[in-house]
């Protein structure tokens, strides 16, 4: 264990425990240090979603509003974090989306709407010759689909993102160099004290059984969060993801540093009906992306009626469900060696993710269930930070994201 749980309230200042040190635990801690506010980060050996993401940072692709300008603002919030910091795995990429052929009118219109509103949205921050269209993948579109509604294609467009092998291995050391405090233990409870709060570590193997007092705690711990304060809103939710991890570069891959991705991904319908779901049910996203020195393939998602995390979905089940859609894109992949991994992740059903104070329980925040993290995440963290160092306006630009209390 890294640290001291030896810490007392009577401390000229109270340290910031920030439960969670992956992507949005760690910016934020970054933002508190640098703000001056001593900072604990306590994290566990759970599994982490952050390593398993593409990493992309679809700085254009906010809607109109303050999404928007917060998204744009991502690749010099990362440009900030690394003059700072150091590293930390950004990259200038491409994007590029695909479509097969469509099967029949219905599908091609939805097809033209989506990728209109792509356009749209790139547009207002890329020009038009960054925009770039070009046939289907190879095996994408079949013949016969081809010559009833018009082949498949794809868009390239120029992107960003965040190797999240690189951000993994630089990120503890960039917390250890702005005076964080790492605390490799899992927390089993949070306990509200007339003194703030106590934060009980696991007894089990590797856990100390200690406890660590605080006046102010931020939950960070992405799907974690919910078992730890079971009254957060209803809206935040966990779903399983999983990818393929394979060492060598997929076949037909596009020239230089791309992400690939479905122009109609299926995670984010099959996330946006949460609420309604009456049984588990499971989408795969034909995809790949660079990792550290291999390659994810793939997005399998599977969300169950209850937001909870729930047991793990059976892995030879979802990595045959995985393998089967890579093959419908482009056989050779379904048939490349790799190791397949899911692990539990946040998202909040509809809109923002929860940022803020927890009503009703003083000194706790939450700082979780985020889509586009790599784009949101560095924009929000100072946001958030400025409010725990005691800004009351410092939130003011993010309605709808405020936690609440439960079934919120």
């Amino acid at each position: 264990m890294e640290g001291d749980l030896a810490l007392h309230s009577s401390e000229a200042t109270d340290p910031v425990v920030v439960i969670g040190a992956g992507l949005a635990g760690g910016l934020l801690a970054l933002e508190l240090a640098g703000l001056g506010l001593p900072v604990i980060v306590v994290d566990g050996a759970g599994p982490a979603a952050t390593p398993l993401s593409y990493g992309g940072i679809p700085w254009w692709a906010g809607p109109p509003g303050p999404l928007d300008s917060w998204m744009a603002a991502a690749p010099s919030r990362w440009r900030r974090l690394e003059a700072r910091h150091g590293p930390l795995g950004l990259r200038s990429c491409d994007l590029v989306l695909h479509w097969p052929a469509a099967a029949d009118a219905a599908a091609r219109q939805r097809q033209d709407g989506v990728l209109q509103q792509v356009e749209g949205l790139a547009r207002r921050h890329l020009g038009a010759d960054q925009l770039q269209h070009g046939p289907p993948l190879a095996g994408a579109a079949g013949p016969a689909a081809a010559a009833a509604s018009g082949p498949g294609g794809t868009l390239r467009l120029s992107y960003a993102r965040v190797d999240p092998g690189l951000l993994a291995a630089a990120l503890p050391g960039a917390l250890r160099a702005a005076g964080v405090r790492l605390l490799r233990e899992q927390v089993a409870a949070i306990e509200p004290t007339r003194a703030g709060w106590n934060l009980r570590m696991g007894a089990g193997v590797g856990g100390s059984g200690a406890a660590l007092p605080a006046r102010q705690v931020v939950l960070a711990a992405g799907a974690g969060c919910r078992a730890l304060w079971p009254s957060l809103p209803q809206r935040l939710r966990v779903s399983w993801a999983g990818a393929l991890l394979v060492d060598r570069p997929p076949l037909a891959l596009p020239p230089g540093d791309t992400i690939v991705m479905p122009l109609l991904g299926q995670r984010q319908g099959l996330e946006h009906r949460s609420a309604q779901l009456q049984a588990p049910e499971l989408s795969v996203d034909v995809g790949w992306a660079p990792s550290g020195s291999g390659w994810l393939l793939g997005q399998s998602s599977l969300v169950r009626p209850d937001p909870g995390q729930g047991p793990p979905p059976d892995p030879h089940h979802t990595e045959a469900c995985l393998r089967q859609a890579l093959a419908g894109l482009l056989p050779a992949l379904a048939e490349l060696p790799g190791r397949f991994v899911q692990v539990p992740v946040s998202f909040t059903h509809p809109g923002l993710p929860l940022v803020g104070a927890v009503a009703g329980d003083p000194g706790l925040w939450v700082f979780a269930g985020f889509g586009g993290p790599f784009a949101l995440v560095p924009a929000l963290a100072p946001l958030l930070a400025a409010a725990i160092a005691g800004d009351p306006a410092a939130l003011a630009a993010l309605p709808g994201a405020a936690p609440g209390v439960g079934g919120g």
